[in-house]
């Protein structure tokens, strides 16, 4: 016996497992593992753990604002903000799912008020991924026209804290609660995302907002301490899709095909952003 295993054993066989390996199994050894590979960093240059570690996207909040008591800006016309980003946010929501396979969540899925702080505990508790405020802009100047990106920093301009003001009117904070905002706004990793998250969409928005208010202005990328955003875990942003104070841009979002044209490019920039992490969404 022992002169036969050895004469298989010269061949080169392997007599161990011809021994145990159960009938029928493969030599073919096993693929290697599957592993995230690192995705490039930020287009300003941020390598952040998100990155690094190849993260993706699976979950997203969506948040539109204002709702119930608080219309937020009334047009001339009679349209509501309220009405306007929820109409964007649920449209927003089908075709990131059809588009995507992505999870998606409302912070309010009908005309109720939801405090601002909520919305943050909203996104928190779903374990999301990102974070998107949806909101139309005001101004004392009826000619003001345009879109704008919101993430979470101090504001650096006072057009941008009236902005903060106004959208944050709402909120219950106090004074002795700035201390631990100020910790919160400080994450780094959170704003390089946010940034990033904020770039590519408000490029998008803007190329959207061309093509349906004339005259549209880019108004960048910017930053403000907005509450609906303080305390958020995953990146986040705000989204000025137009200025319902302004007559005529007004009178055009109350069209469907305009507000169509506004989702479209809020899902371009969703998407952009997540093809700079890698394009799959992921799995839970």
């Amino acid at each position: 016996m022992r002169e036969k295993a050895a004469a298989r054993q010269k061949k080169g066989g392997n007599t161990e497992a011809e021994a145990t390996g159960p009938p029928g199994a493969s030599n073919t050894p096993p693929p290697p593992p599957v592993t995230s590979r690192p995705a490039a960093p930020t287009s300003y240059g941020s390598r952040t753990m998100t990155r690094v570690l190849g993260l993706k996207i699976g979950r997203i909040v969506l948040d539109p604002g204002h709702g119930g008591h608080d219309t937020g800006t009334v047009g001339r016309g009679g349209l509501k903000e309220k009405d306007l980003v929820l109409e964007v946010a649920y449209e927003l929501q089908k075709l990131l799912e059809k588009r995507l396979g992505a999870e998606v969540v409302m912070t309010r899925s009908d005309d109720t008020f939801v405090p601002l702080e909520e919305r943050t505990a909203i996104a928190n508790q779903a374990h999301a991924d990102l974070f998107v405020s949806i909101h139309a802009n005001s101004s004392t100047a009826r000619t003001a026209t345009g879109v704008e990106t919101y993430y979470l920093n101090f504001a650096r301009t006072d057009e941008a804290r009236e902005v903060a003001a106004r959208e944050n009117a709402t909120t219950s904070r106090n004074v002795h609660d700035l201390e631990d905002m100020v910790k919160r706004i400080a994450a780094a990793e959170k704003s390089a995302e946010s940034r990033e998250l904020a770039s590519i969409l408000q490029q998008k928005l803007y190329g959207g907002a061309q093509r349906v208010f004339p005259g549209a202005r880019n108004r960048g990328v910017r930053t403000a301490p907005f509450v609906v955003l303080i305390g958020a875990n995953m990146p986040s942003v705000l989204a000025e899709v137009g200025f319902v104070s302004n007559p005529r841009d007004e009178k055009l979002l109350k069209k469907e095909t305009i507000r169509q044209q506004l989702v479209q490019a809020l899902y371009s920039g969703i998407e952009g952003y997540m093809k700079t992490l890698g394009r799959e969404v992921a799995q839970r």
